[in-house]
């Protein structure tokens, strides 16, 4: 009987390039991967947008009042129902909540705001401001 040579398989050298090839390459773009900054400015500005728009959405989705509050005392977003029970806790990490402006506001069942005015923090030395329009509970960010 005679043997049969095929190709069941790769060869060792052969595994070994691709290993080799594989690991110079892993190792020219692992360097270049982005950085994930947990303290950063402009993750901190699009949380803090995101639990505004959430409680928004809720109203409308429940048609149901929430009061959204800022507390300066623990540096934290509270978002609450009309029977004052907590709905979501944000607490700041890079950003801190200013003194002066808007220290609640109501989303309406309509997804409307009870108020305008300004949420101000302070992230980094920089100035945020989330300003508020009375009509469709809209907002914007200025920087």
């Amino acid at each position: 009987m005679a043997k049969q040579r095929g190709s069941s398989g790769f060869t060792m050298m052969e595994m070994m390039l691709t290993l080799f090839l594989v690991s110079i390459i892993l190792s020219l773009s692992v360097p270049h991967l982005p950085v994930y900054r947990q303290n950063d400015t402009a993750g901190e500005i699009e949380t803090i947008s995101y639990v505004f728009q959430g409680a928004q959405m809720h109203a409308m989705a429940k048609k149901k009042s929430y009061t959204v509050m800022m507390d300066h005392a623990n540096q934290s977003i509270i978002v609450r129902d009309k029977d004052r029970n907590p709905i979501s806790n944000y607490e700041l990490k890079v950003c801190v909540l200013q003194e002066y402006g808007m220290s609640q506001f109501v989303y309406r069942p309509n997804g409307d705001t009870s108020g305008f005015g300004t949420v101000q923090f302070l992230c980094k030395g920089k100035t945020v401001k989330f300003v508020f329009q009375i009509v469709k509970g809209r907002f914007r960010i200025e920087q």
